[in-house]
């Protein structure tokens, strides 16, 4: 997952001038992403900054994922990223690379660079490409969904879908998927929430459960629920 994946606190970015500083924690039941599962119960880290350069954006970002259980299944992660957003009349452009790791873990370090394209349009959509250098996988995303708020509350849903090319020749990935989300602003720069997921591929790529050997039964859906807070310092 890299690290934009995690980071969604950019309403609280806007509130600062010149660099601004972000952490966000999220305390999850499991972490879906692009049609699988690859964590169970999780938290993770996000933090950044992001400074004006022009008319553009420069940013850095570290990302943390420690799984909390189904260890051995699971690998834990931790991302770096870079990038540049660019704001044009109705979208924004973001490009990014990003160091993919597994701490104590036999999977390979990947190098993946991520094209994200916002369009200032209804249900804002926003559509993602990205592509691993390291394991040649591919794929694209299309997102999209309504925003609304009432006083400090906030509401979201989202609608998902997209597919995935492994670069061993496997079978593409294909999937949807639905979001569920809603945060409180406790002050200008303090935000807290929760949401729920849903998401679907063509094949078995999420975890419906481990038995007493370790050995995890797989299904085609699966579903999520999380509590996260956002600071911008």
């Amino acid at each position: 997952m890299s690290v934009g994946a995690c980071i969604g606190f950019a309403p609280l970015m806007a509130q600062a001038e010149g660099a601004r500083f972000l952490v966000e924690s999220v305390m999850s039941s499991a972490v879906m992403d692009r049609g699988e599962q690859i964590g169970s119960s999780s938290l993770e880290i996000a933090s950044g900054v992001e400074f004006p350069v022009g008319d553009s954006f420069l940013y850095g970002a570290v990302y943390r994922r420690v799984t909390l259980e189904d260890k051995a299944i699971f690998e834990d992660e931790a991302d770096y990223s870079v990038g540049m957003i660019w704001a044009g009349k109705g979208f924004a452009v973001d490009v990014s690379s990003n160091w993919l790791t597994y701490p104590g873990e036999a999977s390979a370090d990947s190098l993946e660079f991520d094209l994200v394209v916002d369009l200032d349009a209804p249900m804002s959509p926003t559509i993602l490409g990205f592509y691993d250098a390291h394991n040649e996988d591919y794929g694209v995303e299309v997102s999209g969904g309504p925003e609304w708020g009432a006083g400090r509350w906030s509401y979201y849903a989202i609608g998902r879908g997209g597919f995935v090319v492994p670069g061993d020749g496997s079978a593409q990935r294909t999937y949807v998927g639905l979001e569920f989300g809603t945060g409180y602003a406790v002050r200008q720069t303090v935000e807290v929430g929760a949401y729920l997921r849903w998401d679907s591929a063509d094949k078995n790529s999420f975890v419906d459960g481990v038995d007493n050997t370790g050995s995890a039964t797989e299904s085609r859906s699966g579903i999520a629920a999380g509590i996260a807070l956002s600071l911008a310092l």
